[in-house]
């Protein structure tokens, strides 16, 4: 008993120094990703590289603090839900421990960035748990919770959180842009088409009270050489007719003027269809690193391949141009979503039009992959979260005593709490790629038991399908720690590989890593035939990669010759001697040797 009990917590301590390694390793592989593509695409604008040695300190800072705060999170929770479940049981504290525990962790989002709040991120997580209990619901028998996430289950339900969220953040943006976070806030500058002058123009036209505040405004656009230059005859006509209005001779019509100032004397649809010409090329430079890098790094094999790199690098260009369409059209829907809301309301131009004309924008996610259009929404909905709380504190609906807390950790808190929870007791609701990077840093396996550690990749590799391997000691294994395949000279029918299939269960009681490798991969090359001819998984999926390896060692091998080898390795880890091998008969067309 004592020694079981000294084994479980040399366990739990292993499992807490591997958990705050992976995390800051991962952090830091992740902000610093980003900062590197921050600092190269900032060093290609309007020449600004004296600040780029500047900008590479401020990415240290960052990429450390980001590292600090994941190991943090993930040693808090780790030695939380060990220590839990040491005082309590882990199947007697399953349903709380881990929501307890993620609770805990929480706080750690402090070390983040010193003195700054980070409601876009605890915004972003906290959406996803909702996702999470959202799915839990849906796979709940209750017929109440059911109808209350059947809107959740709509075909298109991440455009419509799309053309929500873009009508919060955009009419913010243009109306109050102290609401929105400063990088978000830059990458509208930048993306949105137009300049400040402009914005602060829409913002004048939205809430002027009179005629006074107007016609002052288009006398200071008529000298400005930075609104419209006046180089087509159009735009001088244009800036003409703003001019009149500005002296007083002009009728003043809103829905009017905003066409004069945003698309200068252009109609609606010509001024959609120039803005997407005119920014899809800078769009594309933001979206092609985002396709390009990750097929690098996951799929250079094929990307250097003659056969199929020109296959990928095609796909690669269709996704890159598809996404920049994406975001070139979002946007230019936003301006012309607004003249038609103007018209809608009879010729005004306010705060209400001009929500409801820039939530048009959302419906350019129908451009965009079915299989991105949800990431896009959740990013979204956060940001149009965090910035309708700035709006409230603005407005003053949140009462100075909120104001002074960090409620952004509290929203963290509550949110790491949930889904934690859920990856300890409804790990089925999760994608498979986030339940590999929490497996990654918190534990692959030992779940079911709650004894969780970090499993070497060739130990998991059966989890799920046969349990947990209780693997006897080294010992059983013959000096060499590892049995070799022997020549192959007869073969086995398929009636026996089946047979031999069905008995691996109980032959992994005497399996080593090497075997349970072998075993795996002479299966699949057997039933599947060879790897290379299959994608291989991402670096994140440790389970899935491990078992690719092994099964790309048997290539060019036959079925038949694959099939053999597999009944004799499950016959030498069984001694049951049941799959011998039969005579080649003298139709069989090779020698395995």
């Amino acid at each position: 008993m004592e020694r079981d009990a000294r084994r479980d917590r040399a366990r739990a301590r292993r499992r807490a120094r591997t958990a705050i390694a992976r995390a800051a390793a991962f952090g830091a592989v992740l902000r610093g990703g980003l900062s590197v593509g921050k600092i190269a695409l900032a060093a290609t604008r309007r020449g600004r590289r004296g600040t780029t040695a500047g900008r590479a300190r401020k990415a240290v800072r960052d990429v450390a603090s980001y590292a600090a705060f994941l190991a943090t999170f993930a040693g808090t929770y780790v030695s939380a839900d060990e220590g839990l479940r040491r005082r309590y049981g882990g199947e007697e504290s399953k349903a709380w421990r881990c929501a307890l525990a993620g609770a805990c962790a929480g706080p750690s989002l402090m070390l983040a960035g010193s003195g700054a709040t980070h409601y876009g991120l605890a915004g972003y997580i906290w959406v996803r748990s909702i996702v999470l209990l959202t799915r839990v619901a849906q796979k709940s028998e209750d017929e109440t919770m059911k109808r209350l996430t059947a809107a959740t289950r709509m075909e298109h339900g991440d455009c419509a959180l799309m053309v929500g969220s873009a009508a919060v953040i955009l009419s913010c943006f243009i109306l109050r842009p102290e609401t929105v976070e400063p990088a978000y806030k830059h990458f509208l500058d930048v993306h949105g088409g137009k300049t400040r002058e402009e914005y602060a123009a829409l913002r004048t036209l939205c809430e002027a009270g009179g005629d006074s505040e107007l016609r002052a405004l288009c006398a200071r656009l008529a000298i400005s050489n930075t609104w419209s230059a006046g180089k087509t005859t159009r735009e001088m006509a244009n800036k003409t007719a703003v001019g009149a209005i500005g002296a007083g001779t002009g009728a003043i019509d809103r829905a009017e003027l905003y066409r004069m100032i945003f698309f200068r004397g252009a109609s609606n649809a010509e001024h959609f269809l120039s803005h997407v010409v005119k920014s899809f090329a800078a769009t594309l430079s933001v979206y092609a690193p985002v396709y390009l890098v990750p097929a690098a790094l996951i799929h250079r094999e094929k990307l250097l391949s003659r056969e199929k790199g020109p296959d990928l690098l095609s796909r690669i260009a269709v996704g890159s141009a598809r996404s920049a369409l994406f975001l070139s059209s979002y946007v230019g829907a936003a301006w012309s979503g607004v003249d038609l809301a103007n018209r809608a309301f009879g010729g005004s131009c306010d705060g209400r039009s001009l929500t409801l004309g820039v939530s048009m924008a959302g419906l350019a996610t129908f451009i965009e992959k079915k299989s991105r259009r949800m990431e896009l929404a959740m990013y979204c909905t956060s940001r149009a979260i965090e910035t309708a709380a700035l709006m409230a504190v603005y407005r003053g609906f949140v009462p100075n005593w909120i104001q002074r807390r960090r409620g952004d950790i509290f929203l963290f808190s509550i949110a790491s709490a949930t889904i934690m929870h859920c990856y300890n007791t409804e790990r089925d609701v999760f994608r498979s790629k986030y339940l590999s990077v929490l497996d990654f840093i918190f534990g692959s396996t030992g779940h079911d038991s709650q004894s969780i550690s970090h499993a070497a990749s060739y130990e998991i590799l059966f989890e799920g399908n046969f349990g947990e391997s209780k693997r006897k000691p080294a010992a059983s294994l013959p000096p060499g720690g590892e049995r070799e395949m022997q020549p192959i000279r007869t073969y086995v029918t398929e009636e026996q590989f089946h047979a031999a299939s069905a008995a691996m269960k109980d032959a992994l009681s005497d399996a080593s890593v090497s075997d349970i490798l072998k075993l795996y991969g002479l299966y699949k090359q057997a039933t599947v035939g060879d790897a290379c001819n299959h994608p291989r998984p991402s670096v994140m999926d440790q389970r899935g990669r491990a078992k690719y390896s092994s099964w790309s060692q048997f290539e060019g091998m036959s079925a038949q010759q694959a099939m053999t080898g597999y009944c004799m390795l499950v016959d030498d880890l069984t001694t049951a001697g049941k799959f011998k091998t039969a005579p080649v008969s003298p139709a069989s067309s090779t020698n395995a040797d």
